[in-house]
């Protein structure tokens, strides 16, 4: 199958400050003089001094001023931003940037809402997040593109979350051309081993052109010192490549074991080595963190700046490399999207990706309930969503749970496992709490300090089974809550609330701790840009830090991937793409 498309996006007849990019065939392109572009990046995430939540550099203006200098002298001509706050204004950082010829590669996710790795679910709540940054950053004529998902699968037993994002990445995809903007999104790996290959097949792979990642990037940290293109096992990096029909950049690099660290990759990246099938890459990172891997030394809000010395190392190494590719007048390729790779005990995945989300399906549903989630419950608290885990899990051995269950393997989904994790768990706890009779003290979640809700007149389910369709392409709503309502609906629990269960005793359960093992040589910290906040499941603490750099050597697991799925609102990932006046998928 060959696919192309030129589509103009939502800001042409725009004077541009800064020159469109065409995504054609497994290249970037410059729209204006035809000639193949290459990402030369750094990843931009400072957080010292800032005490906004969630973290957002691009409307720190003197930061901005301050770095966007070094930026010039660095030479590069893109950052990866992980998180930003969509309700802000960003004009003059974007265009300060836009006016200094950087791009900006886009993370969807942010630490309050993100598919997550364990119990996976893409739900109304966070369909309704990643439309609202693609509104207020769509705008802007330097915006490479969207990343909507960093490094979320990273071992077997957490796959089939990439049947979720791949859901995601369709359904903005959808949204986007719904308002005529045209910008790529992408998915980021983390390098690992046992399942980069089916991982880099299964986002280029099936009949939906939507549901395709319109580029790929790896975080890869596999490259440590005085090391070389072979010995680093970079030629094996990018062999799964050969034959891609989408471009691919590596969005983290720079392992610091040791330090200072030589970059010495750099002149593979931008070389005759890898220059002919990557895209260019993004240095980790810019700002010193805990995990020093910082090139400079900077503070929210302070205009003073130290150079590191990787400073130094970086901006050599990058005038040091000119990759020359093709023009776009003489590519003419003939790729094809991948074969999906077979489900098996190291790939929990199948050919059929999660429905999208139904806003009135799932606000229909709100209205069915006899008992209620709290509006004191926070998915993002890894305690509490453990302890209601771990209740559902012992309720759906007498009560009807298949509506919210997922199996990414056989590809059934629940009717309602599209809806938040407040509308999942309502609708278990309600079933449990009328197979109850609604007796006094029956509607509870064990381990939960909370009164909870009940209501003694709740609409019958079925009044719920004639609505179809999805919310792919409608508007977001401004004012959603986390549990899927907006602030003044008639649905919301307060509102709904007819009288209250007994509080109960909190359980003591307990916050798992976090430990990775890397395949690589450097790991970088938990606590490091990309990790965007990333949290254990609800049921295990298994692969719960998105370690960003090096993957998590687990082996094999044979879990199911049928769960009770109730997600969380926790960052992973996000990849990025390029803005263009054309952008083309062939």
């Amino acid at each position: 199958m060959k696919i192309s498309l030129i589509l103009p996006i939502a800001c042409i007849g725009l004077a541009y400050g800064i020159d469109p990019l065409i995504f054609k065939g497994s290249k970037v392109f410059n729209a204006k003089t035809g000639d193949q572009f290459y990402f030369k990046g750094v990843a931009y995430q400072p957080k010292k001094g800032s005490t906004s939540s969630p973290q957002d550099p691009l409307v720190d203006e003197i930061g901005c001023k301050r770095d966007i200098s070094k930026f010039q002298d660095l030479g590069i001509n893109a950052i990866r931003v992980y998180e930003v706050d969509s309700s802000k204004n960003h004009d003059f950082c974007m265009n300060a940037l836009k006016e200094a010829g950087i791009y900006v590669l886009l993370d969807l996710p942010t630490p309050s809402y993100s598919i997550r790795r364990e119990n996976p679910s893409w739900d109304i709540y966070l369909l309704n997040k990643f439309k609202q940054k693609v509104d207020a950053f769509s705008k802007y004529e330097n915006v490479a593109g969207f990343i909507a998902g960093n490094e979320v699968a990273n071992s077997v037993n957490t796959t089939p979350s990439a049947a979720f994002v791949k859901a995601s990445i369709r359904d903005i995809k959808k949204y986007m051309k719904a308002k005529k903007i045209n910008l790529p999104v992408g998915y980021v790996d983390n390098d690992d081993l046992l399942i980069r290959e089916p991982l880099i097949k299964y986002f280029n792979c099936g009949s939906d052109s939507d549901a395709l990642a319109d580029f790929y990037g790896i975080n890869t940290y596999r490259w440590c010192g005085e090391n070389s293109y072979k010995g680093s096992a970079y030629d094996a990096l990018i062999a799964p490549f050969s034959s891609y029909s989408v471009p691919y950049m590596i969005t983290e690099y720079g392992c610091n074991n040791p330090t200072p660290r030589p970059l010495n990759e750099i002149q593979s990246i931008y070389g005759s080595d890898m220059k002919d099938l990557s895209s260019g890459g993004f240095l980790f990172e810019y700002s010193n963190e805990p995990n020093n891997y910082g090139i400079v030394d900077v503070s929210y809000g302070d205009p003073n700046v130290s150079q590191l010395p990787d400073y130094s190392t970086f901006k050599k190494m990058l005038a040091n490399v000119s990759p020359k590719g093709v023009n776009i007048n003489s590519y003419n390729p003939d790729l094809k999207p991948s074969s999906c790779p077979p489900s098996s005990d190291k790939w929990l995945v199948g050919d059929v990706v999660p429905p999208s989300p139904n806003i009135d399906l799932c606000n229909c549903l709100s209205k069915t309930f006899s008992c209620m989630m709290p509006p004191q419950y926070s998915p993002a608290d890894d305690v509490q969503a453990v302890v209601l885990q771990n209740h559902l899990d012992s309720i759906c051995k007498t009560v009807d749970c298949s509506d919210i269950l997922t199996d990414t393997i056989k590809g059934t989904y629940g009717k309602y496992s599209g809806c938040t994790t407040f509308q999942k768990a309502s609708l278990i706890i309600s079933r449990y709490y009328d197979k109850m009779d609604r007796k006094a003290g029956q509607c509870f979640v064990s381990g939960l300090d909370f009164t909870f809700p009940t209501n003694n007149n709740p609409e019958s389910i079925d009044t719920c089974s004639n609505i179809s369709g999805d919310s792919a392409s409608s508007d977001p709503i401004p004012d959603m809550n986390i549990d899927g309502l907006a602030s003044n609906s008639s649905t919301n629990n307060n509102n709904n609330a007819s009288n209250s269960a007994p509080s109960r005793t909190a359980s003591s359960a307990s916050n798992s701790s976090i430990s990775t093992k890397p395949s690589s040589t450097a790991s970088k910290s938990t606590t490091d840009a990309s990790s965007n906040g990333s949290s254990p499941s609800l049921t295990s603490a298994s692969g719960g830090a998105n370690s960003s750099g090096a993957a998590d050597a687990k082996s094999a697991s044979s879990n199911s991937p049928r769960s009770v799925t109730l997600g969380s609102y926790k960052i992973y990932g996000i990849i990025a793409a390029i803005v263009s006046s054309y952008f083309i998928i062939q």
